[in-house]
C-alpha cells in the first residue's frame, strides 16, 4: 500500500514538472517574440530616419510619396511600427470614443444605443484592421522576392520511377500553368490567394464576435451612462430596452417577455453560428454545394429517424412563441388538472392537484389537444338560483324582493365585474326563483369569485331574515 502511495506521489510530481516546464516554455516563447518585435521596431525606425535624412533636401511631399509608394522597405518599416506601437487600437479607440461622447444624449433614445454600440465596437474594429495590416506585411515581405525565377522543375517522365514525391507535391501546389516549372511568381500568387482566403475567414469570425457583443444585454456599468428619462416616442429604442430587460430578467418583467427575449437571442445566436460557419468554409475554398447536398440528405435521414423528437422540439418553440400557458398557470389537459411546473423544448411538466404526481406531457400532445388554461380565463362566473321566501306571495312583493336582491348583487360585485350582472325572476316549473349571473374579472385577484359568492349569499340570507320577521310580526 505504501508502495502504491509512493508511485502516485511520483506521478503527481511528474505532472507538476510538466506543468512548470510548459509555463516556462510559453514564457520563453513570448520573450523571444517580444525581442524579435523590438529588434524589428528598432530596425524600422533606423531605416526610416536614414531615408528621411538622405532625402532631406527634397520637399516634404516628395519624401512622403517615396516612403509610402516607392520604397518597399519603408512600407514594411511603417507597417511594423504601426503594429508594434499599437497605433491601430489607439486611433480606433479615439475615433469611436469621440463619436460615442458626441452622440450620447441626456435621454435614453436611439442615439444612446448608437453610443453604446460604438464603445463595444472598439475591440472588434481594431482586430479587423490589425489583421489587414498583418496580411499586408506578409505580402510586402513576399514582394521583395524577385519575380520570374525558376525554383522547381519536375518532369514525371524523366524522374526515376517517380520517387521525387516532394517535388511532385510542390509542383501540384504551386504550378499554376501546369508547365512543370514552379517560379517565384507562382509561389507569390499562391501565397496571396491562400492568405487572402484566410484573411476573409478571420474577417467573418471577427464580424461574428462583433455581432455577438452588440446583441448582449447592457451591463450595470454601461447602464450607468444612460439618462434618467426615456424617449417614449422612439419605438426602436423602447423595443431594445424591453428586449434587454427580458433578457436580463429584470424585476417586474413578466415570464412571457423573458421567454420571448431568450427565444429571440437564441435564434440570433444559432443563425450567427450557422452563417459564420458557411461563410468561413466558403472563404477557405470548401465546396459548399456538395457539403449542403450531403447535409441535406443526412438531415432528411435524421429527420425521419427522429421525427417524434423533432416534432416535440418544434412544438416547444411554438409554445414559447404563442405562449398558451406559462409556468405556474393552472391548466386542465385531458384527465390532468394541475399547475405547469416546467415548459421545456421537448415536453411540459404538469403537477396534478388531485394526486400530487408530476405528469410529463410531450409538446406535440399539448398542442394537438384541447387545453383549458384556468389562470387566463377572462372572467369567473357566479351562478345562483335563490328561491323566494315563504312570506313573498303577491306579484308586487316578488318584484320588490327582486329589486332588493338586484341592489345587493350590484353593490357586492359591480366593482369586480367585467360586465353588468344579470338578476331575473324565472320559473322552475310552477316554482318561482331568482336567477343571478355575475361575471367576475379573473385577472384582478385569484379566488375573488368564491369570496364574492360567499358574501353575496350571506347578504341575501341576511336580507331574508328581517323580511320574514317583519311579516310574522
Amino acid at each position: 500500500m505504501a508502495k502504491f502511495s509512493g508511485s502516485s506521489s511520483d506521478f503527481d510530481e511528474h505532472d507538476d514538472d510538466e506543468l512548470v516546464a510548459g509555463v516556462l516554455t510559453k514564457k520563453a516563447t513570448k520573450n523571444v517574440m517580444l525581442l524579435v518585435a523590438l529588434v524589428a521596431a528598432v530596425a524600422s525606425v533606423t531605416y526610416l530616419v536614414t531615408m528621411v535624412s538622405m532625402n532631406a533636401e527634397r520637399g516634404l511631399a516628395d519624401v512622403l510619396y517615396t516612403l509610402v509608394f516607392d520604397d518597399v522597405w519603408a512600407n514594411i518599416a511603417i507597417t511594423v511600427l504601426v503594429l508594434y506601437t499599437g497605433a491601430i487600437k489607439k486611433a480606433v479607440e479615439f475615433a469611436l470614443t469621440t463619436t460615442a461622447t458626441f452622440v450620447r444624449p441626456t435621454r435614453v433614445n436611439m442615439l444612446w444605443w448608437v453610443s453604446l454600440f460604438c464603445l463595444r465596437s472598439i475591440k472588434h474594429v481594431t482586430n479587423i484592421i490589425r489583421n489587414t495590416f498583418v496580411w499586408s506585411l506578409g505580402n510586402q515581405i513576399w514582394s521583395l522576392i524577385p519575380l520570374g525565377i525558376d525554383l522547381i522543375k519536375f518532369d514525371p517522365e524523366t524522374t526515376a520511377d517517380g520517387v521525387d514525391h516532394v517535388h511532385s507535391l510542390l509542383t501540384t501546389m504551386f504550378d499554376a500553368n501546369n508547365d512543370g516549372v514552379v517560379t517565384t511568381t507562382e509561389v507569390q500568387m499562391w501565397f496571396v490567394a491562400k492568405t487572402l482566403r484566410l484573411l476573409w475567414c478571420f474577417y467573418f469570425l471577427d464580424l461574428s464576435r462583433w455581432f455577438m457583443s452588440l446583441k448582449a444585454a447592457p451591463t450595470i456599468q454601461e447602464m450607468r451612462t444612460r439618462g434618467s428619462s426615456y424617449d417614449r416616442e422612439d419605438f426602436l429604442s423602447q423595443a431594445l430596452r424591453h428586449h434587454y430587460a427580458g433578457l436580463r430578467g429584470d424585476r417586474g418583467v413578466s415570464w412571457d417577455s423573458q421567454a420571448r427575449s431568450a427565444l429571440i437571442d437564441k435564434a440570433l445566436t444559432v443563425a450567427t453560428y450557422l452563417l459564420t460557419s458557411y461563410w468561413c468554409l466558403s472563404a477557405l475554398g470548401v465546396n459548399m454545394t456538395g457539403l449542403l447536398a450531403v447535409g441535406g440528405v443526412s438531415g432528411i435521414a435524421v429527420g425521419f429517424a427522429a421525427q417524434k423528437l423533432v416534432s416535440n422540439c418544434i412544438g416547444g418553440i411554438l409554445i414559447f412563441v404563442t405562449q398558451p400557458f406559462v409556468e405556474g398557470d393552472h391548466v386542465q389537459f385531458g384527465s390532468i388538472d394541475g399547475r405547469v411546473e416546467m415548459v421545456g423544448w421537448h415536453s411540459t411538466r404538469i403537477a396534478s392537484i388531485d394526486d400530487g404526481y408530476s405528469y410529463i406531457v410531450p409538446n406535440t400532445d399539448v398542442l394537438g389537444s384541447a387545453l383549458k388554461n384556468i389562470s387566463r380565463r377572462e372572467y369567473v362566473p357566479i351562478k345562483l338560483a335563490i328561491p323566494f321566501p315563504d312570506y313573498v306571495k303577491s306579484k308586487t312583493s316578488m318584484e320588490t324582493y327582486v329589486a332588493d336582491v338586484k341592489k345587493i348583487v350590484f353593490d357586492k360585485v359591480d366593482d369586480w365585474s367585467v360586465r353588468s350582472p344579470v338578476v331575473n325572476m324565472e320559473f322552475d316549473g310552477l316554482t318561482p326563483k331568482i336567477r343571478i349571473k355575475a361575471f367576475i374579472d379573473g385577472s384582478k385577484e385569484k379566488n375573488k369569485a368564491s369570496d364574492l359568492e360567499v358574501q353575496l349569499m350571506g347578504a341575501i340570507v341576511e336580507k331574508m331574515q328581517p323580511s320574514s320577521s317583519g311579516s310574522a310580526a
